[in-house]
């Protein structure tokens, strides 16, 4: 305890010596009847009820007219409290036996009772004061408050029992009991700070501590998950530089409490208590929130885009992904659906994506890296090899990501789907018969005509000219046409 020690409840023969010594100035009313003073008026009878001032210092009758000692006075609507010289103490810390087992604040089991008597002597009552630069909150009772408590609809943490000041700063405590969160529940323990200097407890916004935004729920505790429906910015940032960060959908803080920024490898938006097992890559700008999360973030032009991720060489997945947008990160392209989470493998743009940082991204195939590692999400440029359920596709991605499709690029054909076409099943060559007209490499010259057949070996190159012989069958080849040869 930071306080005074407790005062001796029983008078001492030294005590009664020191009163006396004390009351050899007093007014000729005071005397001593059977060791105790009295205060006679002018009838020779006692004085009861009222106080009686000698010296500096002021005295209590009671109401039996004997000066009280080592007591708590109840005069009117005000306490007081007298020491073992009888004299009114001011300005100092009291404490008393609970005797009466009285629940103080939200405490039922407190065994000691803290008052602080002011200049004027009076017990500070309802109301919080400042005590050597600490902030304490007292009842109507006068009873100095421990322990949680709420306060003009703020919560505060005011110690142990012999404590009572209001914690301030980062602490780690146990909820209030009464403290419940929206969903789930509360650890043993957790995270709250309260205002310097008031103790208030932070609450229910986001707030700018030491460099770094952190949020609050409701009752104060710090949110180290998603945040969905983080409120705005609190009362002391509204006028900083940091007021343009509006209200958000939702943001995420790290485990450490800090709003997090930049890569988040994380559980979904929509299971901010991580109940599942799934987790994913988000982009987070400086207010936490997941870049094109609902999005609302993303782009200014707002395309409807509708994606697909590729799965088989023939097919594309049913599911769609929806609200797709772009972003060049570190010079790199990375692609995010409408949840924010970022996407990857390769993807069949059917109408323009926006990209924010770079130009849109046309109609057509992309590839965004597979597999972890640093790359991981980035659009790909060049030739790819991609693996599917064991299976291997090969692409050639232009340098603005998009895969050569139907096109003949360095000998080698690219066709539907821009998958490379190739002779299968350990065969040197195979006849492909083509599903759409195939141009050069730039894209602006017809070299084939949908439905003729054409020759790859077992890399892609398509046959130009010559004959060859394919399962006891040959083939006249002219200008990347084969023809079967009767003989």
């Amino acid at each position: 305890m930071r306080k005074q020690t407790k005062l001796v409840a029983v008078l001492s023969a030294a005590a009664l010596l020191a009163i006396g010594a004390s009351m050899t100035s007093f007014a000729a009313g005071w005397t001593q009847e059977d060791g105790t003073w009295v205060y006679l008026d002018s009838s020779g009878d006692r004085v009861t009820d009222t106080w009686k001032k000698s010296a500096n210092s002021y005295f209590y009758l009671n109401e039996d007219g004997e000066m009280a000692v080592d007591s708590v006075i109840e005069d009117g609507d005000y306490k007081y409290y007298v020491d073992a010289s009888g004299a009114r103490v001011v300005n100092k810390w009291i404490s008393v036996d609970n005797v009466e087992d009285e629940t103080i604040g939200a405490n039922d089991d407190i065994s000691t009772i803290w008052y602080y008597f002011g200049s004027n002597g009076r017990a500070y009552r309802d109301n919080d004061k400042t005590v050597d630069g600490k902030k304490y909150i007292f009842d109507d009772n006068g009873y100095m408050i421990s322990g949680w408590y709420n306060y003009e609809d703020n919560w505060y943490y005011l110690g142990e029992e012999n404590e009572g000041w209001a914690y301030t700063g980062w602490q780690y405590l146990e909820p209030e009991e009464n403290m419940t969160p929206d969903n789930g529940e509360y650890d043993d323990e957790e995270w709250f700070y309260f205002k310097p200097a008031t103790g208030k407890g932070y609450k229910g916004k986001r707030y700018y501590i030491d460099g770094k935004y952190y949020a609050f729920d409701d009752n104060g505790v710090m949110l180290n998950k998603w945040a969905v429906g983080t409120p705005g910015l609190s009362d002391d940032d509204v006028n900083s530089k940091y007021a343009n960060m509006a209200t958000t959908p939702a943001a995420r803080y790290s485990e450490s409490g800090a709003l997090a920024t930049g890569w988040l490898y994380a559980y979904a938006v929509d299971d901010p208590d991580e109940e599942k097992d799934d987790q994913f890559w988000y982009y987070l700008d400086n207010k936490g929130v997941p870049f094109n999360l609902g999005s609302i973030d993303a782009i200014e032009k707002g395309y409807p885009n509708v994606k697909a991720d590729k799965k088989n060489n023939d097919t594309w997945d049913i599911d769609k992904v929806s609200g797709i947008a772009a972003k060049v990160i570190k010079s790199k392209t990375y692609l995010f659906d409408g949840n924010g989470k970022m996407q990857t493998g390769v993807f069949k743009i059917k109408s323009t994506v926006g990209r924010v940082g770079g130009s849109d991204l046309k109609s057509g195939i992309y590839y965004f890296t597979k597999g972890g590692g640093s790359s991981e999400g980035s659009m790909v440029t060049g030739k790819a090899t991609v693996n599917y359920d064991g299976d291997t596709y090969n692409y050639y991605f232009q340098k603005n990501g998009q895969a050569y499709e139907n096109q003949i690029v360095d000998g080698t054909l690219y066709g539907i789907d821009g998958e490379r076409k190739d002779a299968t099943d350990g065969n040197t060559y195979e006849v492909y018969p083509l599903p759409a007209d195939v141009y050069n490499k730039a894209g602006d010259t017809k070299l084939v005509d949908a439905g003729t057949t054409v020759i790859v070996n077992a890399n892609g190159k398509i046959k130009q000219s010559g004959n060859v012989k394919i399962d006891g069958e040959k083939y006249s080849v002219e200008k990347y046409v084969a023809t079967k040869v009767v003989e």
